[in-house]
């Protein structure tokens, strides 16, 4: 293995790559995703947008700073771009949300452009700083500190729609009964289901929730599942 590279066959399974077209892919950089969880830019512009043919040509598109994310211009071509990552193309006019699908590969659905103006952040756990305020952290790595009366509103695994443009957030969509999830790992992967129960462990084990969807009820544990919407979703192409 390279610095900064990792041979193709090797990748993992998430990434929607060919695997024997060329022996070594771009590894992502550490940050708001995990290597499971995450492709490099670099990637995403060459081998699923397809904006460029060759290594050279994507990272120069990438070092002019014609691709945002998270309405931020990026120039790092190892970012490692994850789950509700929002891609912007101004240019081309596009936009794009990061997914996960049936076959649990990472992909790009087109949104609109009102829709590239938030983001669906999912939170994972808080935590009390200093001066007895807290933190809220996301599933991308993100945190914010609010008042801890402020706080006590938000429970893990709760959705909050963040405002790309001033970083406010614009609604929270609790974890409850009733509630619409994305399903981003498990055997149901990629699929979209009613919260009806959650069952809760004493135990270190994750909690149980049963969901139904398509007219079928499952079981799956909490951390598999990413909240969209109350009655419907969010977002329009989960």
């Amino acid at each position: 293995m390279t610095k900064g590279h990792l041979k193709r066959i090797a990748t993992p399974r998430s990434w929607s790559l060919e695997r024997k077209t060329h022996p070594w892919a771009v590894r992502p950089r550490s940050g708001p995703h995990g290597l499971r969880e995450s492709i490099s830019l670099l990637h995403v512009v060459r081998d699923m947008l397809d904006y460029a043919d060759t290594f050279k040509e994507a990272k120069k598109i990438i070092n002019e700073g014609k691709v945002l994310v998270d309405g931020r211009i990026v120039r790092d071509v190892k970012r490692g771009i994850g789950l509700m990552d929002v891609i912007d193309i101004p240019l081309k006019k596009e936009s794009f949300v990061v997914v996960v699908n049936k076959k649990g590969l990472l992909v790009l659905k087109s949104i609109k452009a009102s829709e590239a103006k938030f983001k669906l952040l999912s939170l994972v756990n808080k935590t009390i700083v200093k001066g007895g305020r807290a933190q809220l952290n996301f599933h991308d790595g993100r945190n914010m500190i609010v008042e801890t009366a402020a706080a006590k509103k938000f429970r893990v695994h709760d959705t909050v729609v963040l405002n790309l443009k001033d970083k406010s957030i614009k609604e929270q969509i609790k974890y409850e009964n009733g509630a619409t999830v994305f399903v981003r790992n498990g055997s149901h992967k990629g699929e979209l289901a009613k919260i009806k129960d959650i069952q809760k462990t004493r135990s270190p084990m994750s909690n149980v929730v049963t969901l139904e969807g398509d007219g079928n009820e499952f079981r799956t544990i909490e951390d598999y599942i990413f909240v969209v919407g109350k009655d419907k979703p969010v977002l329009s192409v989960v």
